[in-house]
């Protein structure tokens, strides 16, 4: 079961990067542009390098290129895919069962955003994936997901569909617990609910969940 690390250009923290890495198992990292340069930082020789290279600096590229030029794989600037992207889609060549990407969230929300779409697609192929910074998990599921209170990421649970509904939502172990409930677009229902018991568990019949675990 191949777990995928992708460092990708966003918001990067060095110290709860290197913390994660030291507690998680990767099999592969996947550089895109400047993830490049927290990937020099920490001493990192990543199984692959790629992008369009327009964002990363010269002196990590350059250092890459002199130590790995088989593991650098530039793209064309004008392309209709964004660098994380396309390394997901590597990943996803590569027969991961799971991807997590750091740099995936930061002060360009449409890249957020962006990269929350990202998650469908590898989701359509089977991948659960995950956008990781020091305040944030989120995952998209369209099937059952247990959260144990022991290893959750931070405080809060929020569910946010991104169908236009998801329906047969059932909650267990949480402070607002429904039953075969319908979740709605346009609503902020799903907010900042708590793991009560051990672990909280989350079902659904039909739809697209974000589950977003988040601490202040």
């Amino acid at each position: 079961m191949m777990h995928i690390l992708i460092i990708s250009g966003g918001m990067l923290e060095e110290n709860f990067i290197r913390d994660y890495m030291k507690k998680h198992k990767f099999h592969k990292i996947l550089a895109a542009d400047r993830g490049l340069v927290l990937c020099k930082k920490l001493g990192i020789i990543p199984d692959l390098i790629l992008g369009d290279f327009d964002s990363t600096t010269s002196d990590a590229l350059e250092y890459y290129r002199s130590t790995v030029p088989e593991r650098i794989r530039q793209y064309p600037s004008r392309k209709d895919d964004t660098d994380t992207e396309l390394a997901v889609s590597v990943a996803i060549d590569m027969g991961c069962a799971e991807i997590t990407i750091f740099g995936a969230t930061g002060t360009r929300l449409d890249h957020v955003m962006g990269n929350i779409q990202i998650l469908k697609k590898a989701l359509d192929r089977g991948i659960m994936t995950y956008l990781v910074d020091s305040h944030n998990r989120i995952r998209m599921t369209d099937t059952a997901v247990t959260i144990s209170k022991e290893e959750q990421f931070g405080t809060y649970v929020s569910l946010i569909p991104f169908t236009e509904k998801v329906t047969g939502l059932t909650l267990c172990g949480f402070s607002y617990p429904v039953q075969d409930y319908t979740l709605m677009q346009g609503r902020s229902v799903g907010v900042s609910n708590e793991i009560t018991g051990q672990q909280g568990e989350i079902s659904l019949k039909e739809g697209l969940l974000l589950v977003m675990e988040s601490r202040d």
